[in-house]
């Protein structure tokens, strides 16, 4: 597969350099070697080449192939459609598109809703296997809807978000009402 441009990690670069200073016929090998394959494809004869020739080489031949896979499946357009990672609408923030199923508002942690449950259980054995139970639940909420940038004490935790979900929820009673 023949390639415009490649990509190189730091450390490829630092372990070139370490060989520069030791060798310079080895370092010119070796970043002849790495461009030959990241560019081409072109596979070094290793047989008659030094050890640290062949230790770089199991270095950077991981990285040269995991960064042409990336390169040959971003020209085939990406994640396929239905796949988390497809493509599908803009940032909010810029032109650029963002992925699907990406939420906009994340909470950071989780708030009670202010629910009471009284339960009451009355069992009336008489060893004649006769059960009777009762069971009253009872759900209080003070809010009909449950607001994630209000805090259990009712205090607004992120203004701007907290007006911004008021909009989306008119009837909604609480903090700042």
């Amino acid at each position: 597969m023949e390639r415009e441009s490649i990509l190189m990690y730091r450390s490829t670069r630092e372990m070139l350099l370490d060989m520069k200073r030791e060798n310079h016929e080895q370092y010119l090998y070796a970043l002849e070697m790495y461009m030959d394959y990241a560019f081409d494809g072109t596979e070094p004869d290793l047989s008659r080449q030094p050890l640290v020739i062949k230790l770089f080489w199991k270095a950077a031949k991981p990285l040269i192939d995991a960064n042409n896979k990336n390169y040959v499946n971003g020209c085939k357009g990406g994640a396929p459609k239905g796949n988390k990672n497809n493509v599908t609408g803009k940032n909010q923030y810029s032109n650029k598109r963002t992925t699907q199923g990406q939420p906009k508002d994340n909470r950071t942690s989780t708030q009670g809703q202010g629910n009471v449950n009284d339960n009451v259980n009355e069992n009336d054995n008489e060893h004649d296997n006769a059960h009777v139970n009762v069971n009253e639940n009872v759900n209080v909420n003070d809010n009909k809807e449950f607001c994630p940038y209000v805090d259990k004490d009712g205090i607004i935790t992120d203004w701007e978000k907290f007006q911004e979900w008021k909009r989306r929820h008119p009837d909604w009673k609480g903090a700042d009402d």
